[in-house]
């Protein structure tokens, strides 16, 4: 048996795959440790035109990026002038910044059904549902789950910032789906809470030893997770499991378990086209062995891949799962406040919002099947398919804010400006290039270059090439900044 090259920081690790990877593998994982990861992000083609928008973007902060070849809208920055991070582009949403192996189980699914409804079962920080809101161009309904509380705000904020409508997020054990939703999804996304045995750091994910007793107590909940997502997907379904672990106890084994304990109802897919590396699972480790099928996985080992260790594998399902139906938690949709807005006040709204900027709100609310739902002075577009099949089912934040009705006068949310505003005809004020660092910091503009008559008026505010950059009031000798403080 091949012997692991010596190294204190990760001889332990690496012990444990000295069966299955050569000497020479192995020294290349070690070689790449302290080696950065380059920067992957993906273009929101809610917000632009990816095309456009990654030239801007490069010609704009000095970015030397390449496109990735699996994932639509997504390119490698490689080296950058200025931070992606602290970009007003990254803050308004237009990109996300995301390790280029999270992007692969998304990019495995086949979206070829029309309004699909999606469960992300553990979906913080909200990445992944990112992805996948991109890949169902928005429409038909995703569920964004995640079990644990501490973890919603940040996947709020995400999706906020995102700016999709058709997606609501909810707290409860993954674990319950299947019982409670049985053969209703036609795509589910596991992306399952792990070990993180990847392999190769990244500053949010360090190394850090595990434990036998650890992967195998992850592996029992793991494999519980796998069962409810297939039980909640339908008949011909695909549903990804995903882990940021190489452990394959938490990997084939969890599947191998599922296909032994349910044998024929789902079949391991052949996805390996989708990559332009051949990154296999495995059949067998240690004493174990493994279903056949489990070759159609794919293991990403950091040093084939130049990313970091990750472990996806689509599945089909093809028949039942036994699993007894149970009733879900309920709650009366009167009870969150929500009442649909008037035929009258819909009216009133879009002629306001075609008149200042130019935009149909009706045209938009029949493309996407959203409804416009008021919550006292509140106006917001909610999911048409959350009222038609989960309407009684609590959830944390849904659809998207539009604003407020203060009087006889719609006052626009940020949201809306920062998810429409590249469809406005009007109603928009550009600031000159040295007013551009005032405003991205947080600060109004003094006596703006405008000949507009300030009364208060609710503007998209650009810069000379056409950049959104949020939303202002104009007022009498200053353009009042009101972007959320969050976004500066």
């Amino acid at each position: 048996m091949t012997q692991p090259p010596s190294s204190p920081r990760f001889s332990d690790s690496l012990k444990r795959f000295t069966g299955i990877l050569s000497e020479d593998d192995l020294r290349k994982i070690i070689a790449i440790q302290d080696a950065a990861l380059p920067t992957g992000l993906r273009i929101n083609p809610l917000k632009a035109d990816p095309t456009a928008a990654i030239v801007a973007l490069a010609q704009r902060y000095n970015w030397q990026v390449t496109p990735l070849a699996f994932c639509d809208h997504a390119w490698l920055i490689h080296s950058a002038d200025f931070s992606p991070g602290r970009t007003i582009e990254h803050r308004l949403g237009e990109f996300y910044l995301q390790d280029a192996a999270s992007m692969v189980p998304v990019s495995l699914f086949d979206f070829d059904t029309p309004r699909p409804r999606i469960l992300d079962m553990a979906a913080s920080p909200g990445g992944k549902t990112t992805h996948l809101i991109d890949r169902a161009q928005d429409q038909g309904l995703i569920l964004a789950n995640d079990a644990s509380r501490s973890r919603i705000p940040a996947l709020r904020s995400v999706l906020a910032t995102w700016g999709g409508v058709n997606q609501v997020v909810t707290n409860f054990p993954g674990e319950s789906f299947g019982a409670w939703f049985p053969e209703t999804f036609d795509f589910v996304l596991l992306d399952a809470p792990c070990s993180m045995e990847n392999l190769r750091p990244t500053p949010n994910h360090p190394l850090r030893q595990t434990t036998q007793g650890e992967r195998l107590r992850l592996q029992e909940r793991q494999i519980q997770l796998l069962i409810s997502g297939l039980g909640a997907l339908k008949i011909g379904g695909q549903i990804v499991y995903a882990t940021c672990s190489l452990a394959p106890e938490e990997d084939e084994a969890v599947i191998d378990r599922v296909l032994r304990a349910h044998s024929g109802a789902f079949v391991v897919e052949q996805v390996a086209d989708r990559l332009p590396f051949k990154t296999p699972g495995l059949t067998a480790f240690e004493n174990e062995t493994y279903h056949p099928s489990l070759v159609h996985a794919l293991r990403l080992w950091p040093h084939l891949t130049g990313m970091s260790g990750f472990f996806c594998a689509r599945l089909k399902k093809v028949r039942p799962l036994p699993i007894a139906p149970e009733t879900p938690p309920s709650r009366e949709f009167a009870r969150t406040g929500l009442a649909p807005a008037s035929p009258l006040l819909q009216s009133d709204i879009n002629t306001q919002l075609l008149g200042r900027y130019g935009f149909d709100l009706l045209e938009v609310m029949q493309a996407s099947q959203a409804r416009l739902f008021t919550r006292h002075a509140s106006v917001f577009l909610i999911p048409g398919a959350y009222l038609e099949q989960f309407s009684t089912l609590p959830f944390e934040y849904i659809g998207l804010p539009l604003g407020q009705w203060l009087g006889d006068t719609l006052q626009p949310a940020h949201e809306f400006f920062s998810r429409f505003g590249r469809f406005f005809t009007r109603g928009k004020i550009r600031i000159e290039d040295d007013q551009v660092d005032t405003w991205t910091a947080g600060r109004d503009i003094r006596y703006p270059n405008t000949d507009r008559t300030p009364a208060g008026q609710y503007l998209l505010v650009e810069d000379r090439d056409g950049r959104i950059l949020g939303m202002g009031k104009l007022l009498e000798r200053r353009l009042r900044n009101m972007l959320p403080r969050a976004q500066v």
